[in-house]
């Protein structure tokens, strides 16, 4: 079982998200708790201007959290 925090069948509308690249000004689409990606038009990485790791900030086990949440997610 996932945190509640960090767990997607616990998000809110815009916890998914679209910016403008910093480049190219197309879109870029983020998750709430991705620090970084890639714009798919331009190739240009940016961080995440509304990053929220949730409860995974202050929680004692947060450090264990995250470093699982990455070695799941896909490099990018």
């Amino acid at each position: 079982m996932n945190c509640p925090g960090q767990d997607t069948r616990y998000w809110q509308p815009g916890d998914i998200f679209e910016v403008p690249c910093c480049t190219c000004g197309k879109p870029v689409e983020f998750f709430k708790d991705e620090s970084r990606r890639k714009c798919p038009h331009c190739g240009y990485r940016m961080k995440n201007p509304r990053l929220d790791l949730g409860c995974a900030e202050h929680c004692p086990y947060g450090p264990q959290c995250i470093g699982a949440m990455e070695e799941k997610r896909p490099p990018g």
